[in-house]
């Protein structure tokens, strides 16, 4: 049982808008903030230090999609040389970790053994998922037929999770695992579906129109919404705690669906997370849990309607 609800503002790095991506146990975030100059940067925010730059390479934007346990992140930023290349920050060094043999490529999730899974383009014009199992062996993940694949997530066990596309074009939610290779995880009924979040358990989470949750012994379950059409889960940690963002069924001043950040628990309730004064808010990741509280980052409006990265915090009973 929820017992209370805290919302924190972590700032900026000067500029106006701000989004987290990640929370690890000990609370630390990660995420990108437009900086004075307006560039988009990768940042780091601990509640002792606040929100400092990371500066991962050497170009001038970045980003910061995913920490580990230990503290390793990973994600995206220019070479200098008109590239943007995955990068995984670990110890305060950066690594590029190259491309599938394109110009771009980027992290979006790190394991706690400092595997890392994205997207990169390849020699032609595709985009395929990768699979970084070990330093310096990126692997290409294929596709469900189709041209684009895209990893958003990887646990500790290394199966990957994201979106791949059909023979007819469409994109599949997948599940990625060295023995058995790409998994079309289906949809909840529609032609389209995208997995962003896995557990050490191997539950999966994603949007399929609404958001959903698959399991080997289930499928693939809709889990609802907070009153509106649609919704996505967008993480899921090891206790089963979900989060995301639905519409609420209400709209706001320029009669647009409000959409909300959700977390929702083990026994299915799906609560409303708010927002820092705004209209909107999603949640982007989870962690913990075990000790009676959970972290969640994701963005919020704020009052004056601002794009800041936020901080819940959420006890449970």
């Amino acid at each position: 049982m929820v017992t209370e609800v805290s919302i924190q503002d972590l700032g900026t790095l000067g500029g106006a808008v701000s989004q987290a991506k990640a929370v690890n146990r000990q609370g630390h975030v990660v995420g990108t903030s437009r900086d004075t100059l307006g560039r988009s940067r990768a940042f780091l925010w601990t509640a002792e230090l606040g929100i400092a730059d990371l500066r991962p390479l050497s170009g001038v934007n970045s980003s910061a999609n995913d920490i580990s346990e230990p503290g390793e992140i990973a994600g995206g930023g220019d070479t200098g040389f008109g590239d943007f290349h995955a990068y995984l920050l670990s110890e305060g060094t950066g690594f590029d970790l190259g491309t599938l043999g394109g110009n771009e490529s980027e992290a979006l999730a790190v394991n706690r053994v400092g595997q890392v899974a994205g997207h990169s383009r390849t020699r032609g014009v595709a985009k395929h998922a990768f699979f970084v199992p070990e330093p310096g062996r990126m692997l290409d993940l294929g596709s469900l037929g189709g041209a684009t694949s895209i990893a958003h997530d990887v646990n500790d066990g290394g199966e990957v999770t994201g979106f791949a596309e059909t023979s007819a074009g469409q994109p599949h939610a997948f599940l990625w695992t060295a023995a058995n290779g790409m998994r079309d995880l289906g949809t909840l009924g529609g032609t389209a579906s995208m997995a962003l979040g896995i557990n050490n358990r191997s539950e999966v989470v994603g949007g399929s129109g609404r958001a959903f949750l698959w399991t080997q012994q289930a499928g693939i379950v809709d889990l609802g919404t907070l009153g509106g059409r649609t919704s996505c889960a967008n993480d899921v940690n090891d206790l089963g705690y979900i989060v995301g963002a639905s519409q609420t069924g209400q709209t706001d001043r320029r009669g647009q669906p409000v959409t909300r950040a959700f977390l929702r628990t083990p026994d299915g309730q799906m609560l409303d997370l708010g927002t820092l004064g705004g209209e909107h808010s999603s949640a982007a990741a989870v962690s913990g849990g075990d000790d009676g509280k959970v972290w969640i980052a994701g963005h919020s409006h704020d009052t004056s309607g601002g794009i800041r990265a936020a901080l819940w915090t959420v006890r449970l009973g």
